[in-house]
């Protein structure tokens, strides 16, 4: 099956959060942690989400600031606390009336690693682990936190002929 078939079967963008919606950094300052989540990314999974894609985060860790980005973006799922991500993502499936090929993982870690596996399509971003490659489908040419998700759902809106109602609306 060619990249094309695979990415015209996906009905859902499952994301981790550090390291793909961010650079993997973290910041703590008094009580709160500070993340940087790219605004192109958001903008391109709110564009995913109007195309009918479910959107979600699969995070192995809980954050405010994750719950926080999820809700201003209106992400479909957010599943925390995810030691065993590939546990997290079969719950995630059966939660979310998804088949596993019906799903992009988009990963930069070996933790990623089995839940990118059982996805239909899985992509590491630039600078994840090289780990990753045997699992996914393609390597971002940006990084994580620095528009790498904004790249994959450019392709996947291209692949399945939904980029153009897409970009519509900005085209007025």
């Amino acid at each position: 099956m060619t990249r094309s078939d695979k990415l015209k079967k996906i009905k859902a963008i499952v994301l981790d959060v550090d390291g793909v919606l961010t650079d993997g950094r973290v910041g703590f300052g008094g009580e709160d942690e500070i993340k940087f989540f790219h605004l192109r990314d958001g903008h391109w999974l709110k564009m995913a989400m109007r195309e009918g894609l479910k959107v979600g985060m699969l995070s192995g860790r809980a954050a405010k600031a994750n719950r926080l980005r999820a809700a201003e973006l209106g992400l479909t799922f957010i599943y925390e606390n995810c030691i065993d991500k590939l546990e997290a993502f079969e719950r995630m499936l059966r939660e979310q009336g998804l088949s596993a090929e019906e799903c992009l993982y988009i990963g930069d870690d070996v933790i990623d690693l089995p839940p990118m596996r059982r996805a239909g399509v899985g992509v590491v971003v630039a600078d994840g682990m090289p780990e990753l490659d045997e699992a996914a489908l393609w390597r971002t040419i940006l990084p994580g936190g620095h528009g790498a998700v904004a790249e994959v759902v450019h392709l996947l809106l291209a692949e399945q002929g939904r980029l153009d109602a897409a970009l519509e609306r900005y085209r007025r």
